[in-house]
């Protein structure tokens, strides 16, 4: 869900950006206003008054003027609370969607975020080699299937580490269960962060040239590891090329080669590098681009080219002809980037985290520190009686308890009871999808146990957020403020300004003479290629003659001979329409001059004085005036019907 849009909302709303404040919370020391029944804090205020208007200096007059558009909006928020739209179902189910949204950030561990950040950022400045060995093993493995395959995984690393050649264990029967392994002989090339599973990633960036490690458990089973080298990120690079493929010349590989050298040496001479690309090269993707390639960094091209590429020192260097499984390549260095600083790839590093494996660390770090700070404690005795309930089959059979045991809690988080019967109720909505080959009652219970208990921390933080987190406090109230006056305001302004005519034409009656035109000038400004051009057409316009058929058949012998562009407008809507005017003083034709390569007249067939608008020539503008007229009209009422006293004392001494 994206935040919602508020067009066209009063200042008050723009410099409020929708946020406001209630009393909810902890008690402040001091109130800074009372409206309606409710005391808002000088704290908050000044959080508010702050948050917008971080550059501005803080003044008394500022701070006076800024209160009077909290009050009025304040004032409006409680004319939609007194309507009841906060108990809206569509209210309570979009600000429910919001602050969602807003949670995901107070819910996982920060301090344990910023480091794996900081981690991750260090390691984009480092590139590994390695090459595995996998043995496969599915995730949820049962005990006797993972030590079988630990044992597998240890035997092969003493081969390894007794002299025997990796490349050749990997590709041997009984070896590498990577598919990939007939090609590299388990040998994954140059990475970086992000580019592997973060267990196999760390265990890479932790050892150094020439170690074996492992085994390491990922998703895809155990692997063994040879860190065969390291060195400094290369950055990134954008780079042109020509390719030539055997495959599609009929002399094979040595007539691709003959071409290939042909081409490097028309590049030596000064032939234009596009050019040949377009002519000669046969990746479809980049000849009509001159060759051109997207950005790219370490591992995204095959070795041999990425090794030239990189190789090539400057921007418009081009390299020797480099062949690939692909072809043959000359390449050419369009452009290169450093790798980014901290402070630049920062945002980016966290949305990387967010979709990465790592994310699940931040949240099981959040979790157990929320364990520790609310004593969770689950109750072992009610644990083992709805085990026993459990009837496993083919499948898991729903789970049914006793009435006097679905009652009794069976975890304790702070102050909150969770009953057996939730437990059960969650087992039950997901046993159709628990895998039970191999697993006892226990195990079953135990992990969903864990699972079960995950979920009853994270609810019982998020519960908490408004009390624990006072900005958050405030953002909700932001949101919850902000959707209620949208709607009001939608419903006693905007839409009531476009709907209802009576009013509008009531407001245009007493209004109308605010709606002026001012002086009008039909005018055309023609530009010529040339003062031929310009002398042809001046002779037509002069006469009064047919302009259009005369500009069809100069643009038919050359379309770029003249541009025609009649419009009618107010003054001050054109300058070179405004100087023509002020040049003739009326209807008439300017002298042509050139601008910018091009010859220009203007021609003001007509003027129409000053006169009234009607209705519907100024509709926009009366509908927004109507507009402007109902909020104040509508804030006279609210400031008369709602009590509203400020303490400019607490309010003045804000810095």
């Amino acid at each position: 869900m994206s935040p919602r849009c508020f067009p066209g909302i009063h200042k008050l709303v723009l410099a409020l950006t929708v946020i406001s404040c209630t009393a909810a919370g902890t008690v402040q020391a001091q109130t800074v206003l009372n409206i309606a029944g409710e005391a808002v804090s000088t704290e908050d205020f000044s959080h508010i008054f702050k948050k917008n208007n971080r550059d501005s200096v803080i003044t008394a007059e500022s701070l006076d003027e800024y209160m009077e558009l909290f009050i009025d909006f304040k004032l409006k928020v409680k004319a939609a609370e007194a309507l009841g739209m906060d108990t809206a179902s569509s209210f309570v189910n979009e600000l429910a969607g919001y602050r969602k949204q807003l949670a995901r950030p107070y819910l996982v561990d920060n301090e344990l975020l910023d480091a794996l950040v900081t981690e991750a950022y260090d390691r984009t400045l480092e590139e590994v080699r390695a090459s595995h060995l996998l043995i496969k093993l599915s995730a949820d493995a049962t005990p006797a299937d993972t030590a079988i395959s630990w044992g597998k995984a240890m035997a092969l690393k003493e081969r390894i580490m007794s002299g025997e050649d990796f490349a050749s264990i990997a590709r041997s029967r009984g070896g590498s269960d990577d598919p990939s392994v007939k090609d590299n002989g388990g040998d994954l090339g140059w990475f970086s962060a992000f580019m592997m599973l973060y267990a196999f990633e760390d265990a890479c960036f932790n050892a150094n040239t020439g170690d074996v490690v492992g085994p390491v458990r990922t998703r895809y089973g155990y692997h063994i590891i040879k860190v065969t080298g390291k060195r400094q990120a290369r950055g990134e690079m954008r780079c042109a090329h020509i390719m030539i493929r055997p495959d599609s010349d009929k002399g094979g590989p040595e007539e691709a080669k003959t071409k290939i050298d042909a081409l490097a040496t028309e590049l030596a001479t000064g032939a234009d590098f596009a050019e040949l690309a377009r002519q000669h090269s046969a990746d479809q993707s980049s000849r009509t681009k001159g060759g051109e390639l997207p950005w790219f960094g370490t591992g995204r091209m095959v070795e041999s080219f990425e090794e030239a590429a990189f190789g090539l020192a400057a921007d418009g260097d081009i390299s020797a002809p480099v062949q690939t499984q692909y072809g043959w390549h000359i390449i050419k260095r369009l452009e290169y980037k450093e790798p980014p600083t901290f402070a630049d790839s920062k945002r980016e590093l966290e949305k990387k985290l967010q979709r990465d494996s790592r994310s699940e660390q931040v949240r099981k770090s959040f979790i157990e520190k929320r364990k520790q700070e609310y004593g969770f404690t689950p109750d072992e005795k009610r644990f083992s009686q709805t085990t026993a309930a459990v009837v496993i089959d083919s499948v898991m059979q729903p789970l049914a308890v006793k009435k006097g045991l679905s009652k009794k809690p069976i975890l304790t988080i702070g102050d909150n009871k969770v009953p057996v019967s939730e437990f059960v109720t969650f087992i039950n909505a997901k046993r159709n999808r628990i895998d039970v080959t191999g697993k006892t009652a226990e195990q079953l219970m135990q992990d969903a146990l864990a699972t079960f208990g995950d979920e009853q921390v994270i609810n019982y933080e998020d519960a908490r957020l408004e009390d624990k987190h006072n900005d958050f406090r405030l953002l909700m109230e932001e949101y919850h403020d902000g959707i209620l006056l949208f709607e009001l305001t939608d419903r006693k302004v905007w839409s009531r300004a476009v709907k209802d005519s009576a009013g509008l034409q009531a407001f245009w009656d007493e209004n109308q003479g605010n709606y002026q035109w001012k002086t009008r000038l039909n005018a055309v400004i023609y530009r010529c290629a040339d003062a031929s051009a310009a002398e042809q057409i001046m002779a037509v316009a002069e006469q009064g003659g047919d302009v259009e058929t005369e500009r069809r058949e100069m643009v038919s012998e050359n379309p770029l001979s003249i541009t025609i562009e009649e419009s009618r407008l107010e003054i001050g809507m054109n300058p070179v329409v405004d100087a023509a005017f002020e040049s003739l003083s009326g209807v008439g034709i300017t002298a042509p001059e050139e601008v910018d390569g091009q010859m220009r007249f203007v021609q003001i067939r007509e003027v129409t004085e000053p006169a009234p608008k009607t209705l519907d020539e100024a509709r926009g503008k009366v509908i927004a005036d109507f507009q402007d007229f109902l909020e104040k009209t509508w804030i006279a009422e609210l400031r008369a019907q709602y009590n509203h006293e400020v303490n400019r004392e607490a309010l003045h001494a804000i810095r």
